[in-house]
């Protein structure tokens, strides 16, 4: 069954980040016609029809398998098509380019337990991001947060889902809430641009309006793919009452080879001139 389709023009709410992927003038030296439209923002674009058809079940048991396969960029027109069938929800979200992002949603009933990672402090000086930092054992530092009313709509406005249902259920948005993902590793490390590739997301519960919420997370592995570095990561979001919100399975690019590349001509550069 077709659902209906969500088209929107893409705005890149990442321009001031500290990850310079967004940035255009940073993006276009890695390759990209200008900075990165936010991963997270596009899972949110992915994530409409399916709260549109499944509603509040959706916060207790939907789990999100989101690809993030071509960049979309600011002003980028994004048409989001959708087909129900076998029990889940195909989601596809395409520019004029073609196809930029993929999700697949069940309802899983009942949701399977997760045991919450240990909580740990923010280190006092981030390192730099490298397998070692990343791949240095026990759990990442904890963030702690919440969304404001305010915060909701700002946020609903950057990702073109203004009469999102949300609203009247006091509840806050999948898409703010996968952020932490990307924050609680770049609050733990110091990197450079990097790049939000996929993500594997269970809900549990809804997470309130103005709650207050912790995020923990530990690196599960960091490799190395086509050139590529890669940090796979497990994160949970838990309510005020220490209830799981979302988990999930967050891979990023910490290190895209572009850059890579870029840094072994400077070291051979360097080596090269000195005496």
């Amino acid at each position: 069954m077709e659902l209906p389709i969500h088209e929107l023009v893409a705005y890149n709410s990442a321009v001031d980040s500290e990850n310079l992927v967004h940035d255009d003038t940073i993006a276009a030296k890695l390759g990209f016609v200008g900075g990165l439209v936010p991963g997270v923002d596009v899972f949110a674009y992915l994530c409409q029809p399916m709260i549109a058809h499944w509603g509040r079940d959706f916060f207790t048991s939907a789990r999100v398998e989101v690809r993030l396969k071509q960049p979309v960029y600011d002003g980028d027109t994004v048409v989001v098509s959708a087909r129900f069938g076998d029990g889940g929800i195909a989601a596809v979200a395409s520019t004029e380019a073609g196809e930029r992002a993929t999700a697949h949603g069940t309802l899983i009933d009942p949701v399977p337990d997760f045991d919450v990672m240990a909580a740990a402090p923010l280190p006092d000086r981030r390192p730099p991001a490298s397998p070692e930092s990343l791949g240095a054992p026990g759990p990442l530092g904890a963030l702690h947060t919440c969304c404001s009313a305010e915060d909701q709509i700002e946020y609903l406005l950057a990702v073109r889902d203004a009469m999102s249902p949300v609203i009247d259920w006091g509840w806050v948005h999948p898409g703010w809430l996968l952020s932490y993902a990307n924050h609680i590793i770049s609050r733990n490390v110091r990197l450079g641009p990097w790049i939000h590739v996929g993500s594997s997301v269970q809900h549990h519960s809804p997470a309130l309006i103005d709650e207050a919420l912790e995020v923990r997370g530990a690196v599960r592995s960091v490799s190395e793919r086509k050139g590529h570095r890669f940090v796979d990561a497990d994160v949970a979001i838990l309510g005020a009452d220490g209830r799981v919100v979302i988990s999930v399975a967050h891979t990023a690019i910490f290190e895209p080879r572009q850059l890579r590349s870029d840094l072994m001509d400077a070291d051979d550069e360097t080596r090269e001139s000195t005496p």
